[in-house]
C-alpha cells in the first residue's frame, strides 16, 4: 500500500481540505483497501482535494491485472502523459505484457 505524506519540508503546507482528507477518509481508504486485499483484491481510490492536487491509497495484488495497473500508473503520473506512456512502457517490459495492439508502444520501441 502506498501511503503519501507531507514528512518532507520542501513541499507546501497542507490544505485545509487535504488535512480534513487525511484525518478522516485516508484512514477509512486504508482499512477498507487491507479488507480487499485480504481477499486477493486490488484496491485504489484517488481523491483531488483542490485542481491539481492529489492522493490516494494503492494497495494491488501481486497479480494486478493490466488495467489496475494502468489505472496506478496514471493516478500517479497525472498529468505528465510523457512520464506515464514511459512507465507503462517500462511495466510491460518488466511483466512480459503483450503490447502487439499498441501503436504507440510500439513506436517507441517497447
Amino acid at each position: 500500500m502506498t501511503v503519501m505524506d507531507n514528512e518532507d519540508p520542501a513541499l507546501p503546507e497542507t490544505t485545509e481540505g487535504e488535512a480534513w482528507y487525511d484525518a478522516e477518509i485516508a484512514p477509512a481508504l486504508a482499512d477498507l483497501a487491507k479488507r480487499c486485499n485480504e481477499r486477493g483484491m486490488s484496491f485504489m481510490a484517488v481523491v483531488e482535494y483542490q485542481s491539481g492536487d492529489r492522493g490516494g491509497t494503492y494497495m494491488l495484488t501481486e497479480d494486478a491485472g493490466l488495467s489496475m495497473q494502468m489505472l496506478q500508473l496514471c493516478s500517479r503520473t497525472a498529468p505528465n502523459v510523457d512520464a506515464y506512456i514511459m512507465n507503462l512502457k517500462r511495466h510491460c517490459k518488466a511483466v512480459g505484457q503483450d503490447i502487439s495492439g499498441s501503436f504507440v508502444l510500439r513506436g517507441l520501441g517497447a
